[in-house]
Parts: structure tokens; C-alpha cells; sequence
């Protein structure tokens, strides 16, 4: 009898062990989050002496800028883009995150921690809000809304009439030379009543985008870059930089599109310059203004040095919009006579008729009085690279000297071989490579794509 109740017991032991067990394991198991640890010595030796840091995100690589960072800019450079810390955490795939700081990481290793180490600061990134949210009352109702677009719709054919009405009286009292400002005029009123429209759309612009001196600019499927301070009015001022031309508001739209409004029409970080105008990022000059944009319309030179970005007495190139310090060009454009044309050594190597393809290694070889003309080709394009602003926080004194020992030896005729000239080239990238910038090796990338073009190896 005792042995059943003994074997009852045990049973009911057992049944009861089960329920316990099947209710845990219904609940869902927590998992010890572990954390890694880092030396301090690790930390500082990983941003010691650095302007820039290489950090990851998802599966997008790029390079944050510490100036920039601190300022609460656009701080980290990827694919040729500048994004805000939370941008960059999108466009690799961890918007979902919403924590930056332990989604971006730097060899590894969490933002988070080097700021809770205060080896970086933590700066706050926001939008600045140009307009406010409307609040939601009974004017935002769909019938008052259409009762507002009915009178705006009025006031705006009734603007508009009026507005053509002092066109036509206009243009009876001034000269042929004088319409051109008169329909600038005119297009100016009637895209102040679409620029309102398109803010009541986009009620945000974020200011930091257009703090710049210059801004990329499109219209249709053309590009080119606007400086601001060459900037006047919509048919003169050339303040539009493509490739090959320095062109006015008016001939830029024209390029892009044969009808349109060069203030609706053409566009910098997806806004367009009328609405740029409004937020008094650009500004246009008065009818009679005097300054050196207005009594120079036709400018057709770049106003800076196109290898060292700085202002002096410049020699313009005859074919193309660059300008250059005489000692900056190679060869050095010294004791040239104004009344002959001059070329520069890049428009030089446009009309440059190549011999038969070689292999790398047979260019290398070739001794370089063979190929001078594009070894001084390949030093400009990298010194004007270098002048753009992320490798100008990069590009250390160390390897400043090193391009100005190649550029001295190129003079100089030091190089026996191609060969030579480009090792020395390369020993700059290697350098920054050991700094681990992503900047050299984009430097580096663009080198090789130039050599294999201009060389047209095989």
C-alpha cells in the first residue's frame, strides 16, 4: 500500500514538473546582452591626430569628418554623398534602429562609446524649421480649404491681368535693350505666387544645404555648379560653371530645356532658385548696380586658381573657363604676350593625337620625355582634386611636400621613366592609406581610371 501511494506521489510529481515546464516554455527566453570592452589606449590611438574616421553602417562604408561632426553639419562622406549621422544610418539600412550613435560604427566600435569615453563630443543634429505646422482646426476642413483656393485662385487671375496689363505699358515706353529686364521682371511676380504654393507643399528646407559658396545645380538631364557671389540677375552675370562654359541663369535653362523659367526650372539640392531667392539664399542685384558682377557680364574665366583654389593675378586659357597661377601650371605659364592665344595643358591634351596602344607595363617603361605632356596632365588633375574641400581637412603637410617634390622633379626633368613618376605618386596614397582615410583611396581610384584614359592602354 505504501509503495502505491509512494509511486502516486511520484506521478503526480512528474505530471506536475511538466506544467511547470510547459509554461515556460511558452514565455519567451531572455538573452544576456553582452558588452565588449574596449582600453582607452585603443580608443585614442584610434582617433589620435585624425581629422576624419572611417565608419561603417549596414553595408555602406564611409568617412566621418570630426570639424564637421562637432559643427552638427553634414559630417560623413559616402559614394560621393554627404550625409547627417541618421541619414547615413538610413541609407545603410538601419533606419529601423533610430539610435545612430550604436548603429554607426568606427573600426568596430560603437559611436556611442567614444563619446561616453569623451574622445568625440555629441553634438545635436536638427532640422531648422522654416515655416510652422499649421494646427488642424476648423479652417484646415475640406470645405473651408476649397472656400481659400477658390479666392487665392481669383486673387491670383486678377494679379495676373494686372500683371500684363503693366507689361504692355511697359514695354511701349522702354528700349529693345531694356525688355529683356522687364520680362525678368515679370517672371520674378508671377513665381512669387508659385514659390508660396510650393511652401505651403514643403514647409521645411534644411539651411545647412545651401550655406556653401557654391551649390550643384540641374536643369533637365544638364549639371554644372552656381557660385553665389557671381550671381545678378536671371540674363546676365555668368554664375553657372559646366564643364567646358560659364554661362548666365538664362543660357543654363536653355541648355536644359528650349521653354521654361530659369526660376522654376533650374534646381539646387532638389529646391529651385526661385524659392532659394525667397529665403534670401541668393539674391539678385539691383537694375542699376555697379559692382564688378554687373560691369563684367561677359567673364567667360574662372575667377580662382584652378589647381590652388586661391585668388591672384591669374593667366585665363583661351579655350576653356580655367585660369591658373603662373608658377601653379605645368609647364609654368610665364613671359606669355597678351595679344597671342594661350592653351592650358588640359585643353592641350584634348586635341593630343595619341601613337598605338600600349600595356601598362610598356607605358611604365617608356621614357617620360615620351609622355611628358601626360605626366603634367595627371599632377593638375590630382592637385585640383585635392583642393576640394574633403581632402583639404585630409591631405597632411607630409604629403603636400611630397606633390611639391613631384612637381619640382617634373620641371626639372628628374624622371627618366613613367615609371618613376608614377611610384612617387603612389607612395602619397600609400601614406594615406596607412592613416586608413577613405579619401586616398578614392584619390588613388580616380589616378587609375585617368592613367588607363589618357594612356588608352590596352
Amino acid at each position: 500500500m505504501m509503495e502505491e501511494e509512494s509511486s502516486l506521489s511520484s506521478d503526480s510529481s512528474s505530471e506536475s514538473d511538466y506544467s511547470e515546464n510547459e509554461g515556460k516554455k511558452e514565455q519567451p527566453r531572455k538573452r544576456k546582452m553582452t558588452t565588449q570592452r574596449y582600453s582607452r589606449q585603443s580608443l585614442e590611438k584610434l582617433i589620435e591626430d585624425k581629422s576624419s574616421l572611417p565608419v561603417t553602417c549596414g553595408d555602406k562604408e564611409g568617412s566621418l569628418f570630426i570639424e564637421k561632426f562637432n559643427n552638427s553639419e553634414k559630417c560623413i562622406l559616402s559614394e560621393d554623398q554627404w550625409f547627417k549621422p541618421s541619414e547615413f544610418e538610413k541609407f545603410g539600412g538601419k533606419e529601423k534602429s533610430r539610435k545612430w550613435k550604436t548603429s554607426i560604427l568606427c573600426d568596430g566600435i560603437p559611436l556611442q562609446k567614444l563619446i561616453e569615453d569623451k574622445l568625440i563630443s555629441c553634438p545635436v543634429f536638427k532640422k531648422r524649421r522654416i515655416k510652422h505646422e499649421k494646427s488642424e482646426s476648423r479652417e484646415s476642413s475640406p470645405v473651408a480649404s476649397r472656400l481659400r483656393e477658390t479666392k487665392r485662385n481669383s486673387s491670383e487671375s486678377s494679379y495676373e491681368s494686372g500683371t500684363r496689363r503693366r507689361t504692355k505699358a511697359r514695354k511701349k515706353l522702354v528700349s529693345s535693350s531694356s525688355e529683356s529686364e522687364g520680362r525678368d521682371s515679370v517672371h520674378y511676380e508671377n513665381n512669387d505666387i508659385n514659390n508660396n504654393s510650393e511652401d505651403d507643399d514643403d514647409d521645411e528646407i534644411d539651411i545647412t544645404m545651401f550655406q556653401s559658396p557654391t551649390l550643384p545645380v540641374t536643369c533637365g538631364s544638364v549639371t554644372g555648379t552656381l557660385y553665389k557671389k557671381r550671381f545678378a540677375k536671371g540674363h546676365c552675370g555668368k554664375c553657372i560653371r559646366t564643364e567646358d562654359l560659364w554661362l548666365t541663369p538664362e543660357d543654363f535653362l536653355r541648355l536644359g530645356k528650349q521653354d521654361g523659367i530659369w526660376r522654376k526650372d533650374i534646381v539646387a539640392h532638389k529646391t529651385t532658385l526661385g524659392k532659394l531667392l525667397m529665403r534670401r539664399v541668393l539674391e539678385l542685384h539691383a537694375v542699376n548696380c555697379d559692382c564688378n558682377v554687373c560691369e563684367e557680364l561677359n567673364q567667360t574665366n574662372d575667377d580662382d586658381c584652378y589647381v590652388c583654389d586661391s585668388y591672384e593675378e591669374v593667366v585665363c586659357c583661351d579655350e576653356c573657363p580655367r585660369a591658373f597661377h603662373p608658377q601653379c601650371h605645368l609647364p609654368a605659364a610665364v613671359d606669355i604676350d597678351s595679344g597671342i592665344q594661350w592653351s592650358c595643358t588640359f585643353c592641350m591634351m584634348k586635341t593630343f593625337k595619341g601613337s598605338n596602344q600600349k600595356t601598362r607595363q610598356e607605358v611604365l617603361n617608356s621614357p617620360l620625355s615620351q609622355y611628358k605632356l601626360h605626366c603634367q596632365y595627371l599632377l593638375l588633375y590630382l592637385l585640383h582634386e585635392w583642393t576640394a574641400e574633403p581632402c583639404t581637412k585630409v591631405l597632411d603637410k607630409e604629403s603636400k611636400c611630397k606633390a611639391d617634390g613631384i612637381r619640382l622633379n617634373l620641371q626639372n626633368d628628374n624622371y627618366q621613366t613613367v615609371g618613376e613618376f608614377v611610384k612617387d605618386i603612389e607612395n602619397i596614397f600609400q601614406h594615406g592609406n596607412s592613416k586608413r582615410d577613405n579619401v586616398f583611396n578614392r584619390m588613388e581610384h580616380l589616378f587609375k581610371k585617368e592613367f588607363v584614359t589618357i594612356f588608352k592602354l590596352l
